[in-house]
């Protein structure tokens, strides 16, 4: 009889693992369906942060090697052009977040 309750159990345990990660998933993609609805917003800023950073690190970080210039321009280049090619909010995060952080990275070091 143990048995029995135990795979009871064991499936109410398997259904709310699924139904969570179910949630998660709706959760996910409600975040990037809002990010899509709110494009134009996140684009601005997005144009401003990227472009200015972009400029700082090469202008002051990346003046002495080739290889920093080319690891400030390149992802920052890129994550610009996508802008202008209105390609998905997701690849344009994560471009920019990519661009940013090569940025401060070669700021700081």
């Amino acid at each position: 009889m143990e048995t029995t309750i135990n795979s009871t159990k064991t499936i109410e345990s398997t259904k709310t693992i699924e139904s969570t990660k179910a949630s998660d998933k709706n959760l996910n993609s409600e975040f990037w369906e809002k990010l899509e609805f709110n494009r134009y917003g996140i684009i601005s800023m997005l144009l401003l942060v990227t472009g200015i950073i972009g400029a700082i690190a090469a202008a002051f970080g990346a003046h002495d090697s080739l290889f920093e210039l080319a690891l400030v321009a390149f992802p920052t280049i890129i994550s610009l052009a996508f802008i202008l090619a209105v390609a998905p909010m997701r690849a344009i995060i994560y471009l920019s977040v990519l661009a940013i952080i090569l940025d401060l990275i070669v700021l700081i070091f």
